[in-house]
């Protein structure tokens, strides 16, 4: 009995060194993963994580959109996912980068070369995101003030994520569905149109996909 319970401090001390000696292992990127990170200033683990989480995937510069909808190069990065696999990954990276305050989410989606991209950016403010992707409707004069007050306000009652956006849409992930979810509906329609007559096609719909889903989808074509 003795020796079988040194055998197990044994084992347990040599797997508590693996563990420990894993952990410190030197984070470790190609040149190019390292070029992207100085560039936009951030921690290597992100990229690393990132790497990890997509199987490898190349890293690269993130594009946003200025107020002529013209794209310019931001402070964040992308790398490019099989669409199947993108819930998955997204929701490994949101796990894993929201303790380091980094943020995850969907910036594209390509049914066509069935890929998306996930972006990632420092900071924590949700809001953000749709600043620097610039998200509105001008098609229907919303403009990007317009889309984050709106949001803003939605979110003082029914808490949310942002977890895609590019300059004509925005996906969001509700932590609490709004009380009123016929009416609220309504108001998504007045707000956004396309997100029923190019969706569901009736607010009572919507209402019963927000409320399987949790999530709402918003975008004006």
């Amino acid at each position: 009995m003795v020796m079988r319970s040194r055998l197990l401090l044994i084992f347990a001390l040599i797997l508590a060194a693996s563990l420990l000696a894993a952990w410190n292992q030197p984070v470790v990127l190609s040149p190019h993963a390292e070029m992207v990170a100085k560039a936009v200033n951030f921690d290597r683990q992100v990229l690393a994580i990132m790497q990890e989480e997509s199987g490898g995937g190349e890293i690269h510069r993130m594009s946003g959109y200025d107020a002529n909808d013209f794209q310019v190069i931001v402070d964040g990065v992308y790398l490019s996912v099989p669409n199947d696999k993108t819930d998955v990954v997204l929701e490994s990276l949101k796990k894993r980068l929201a303790p380091i305050k980094y943020m995850a989410f969907v910036i594209e989606m390509n049914a066509n070369t069935r890929t998306d991209k996930i972006g990632v950016l420092k900071g924590t403010d949700q809001l953000e995101i749709l600043r620097i992707m610039h998200t509105d409707g001008d098609q229907y004069d919303i403009s990007n003030q317009d889309v984050i007050d709106r949001l803003t306000e939605w979110g003082k009652t029914a808490p949310f994520e942002v977890i895609g956006a590019d300059n004509d849409w925005v996906e969001i992930e509700f932590k609490t569905l709004p009380q009123d979810l016929k009416a609220f509906a309504e108001e998504v329609y007045d707000f956004c149109p396309d997100a029923v007559d190019q969706g569901p096609g009736s607010t009572a719909d919507l209402a019963r996909d927000i409320q399987k889903t949790k999530r709402l989808f918003l975008w004006w074509d």
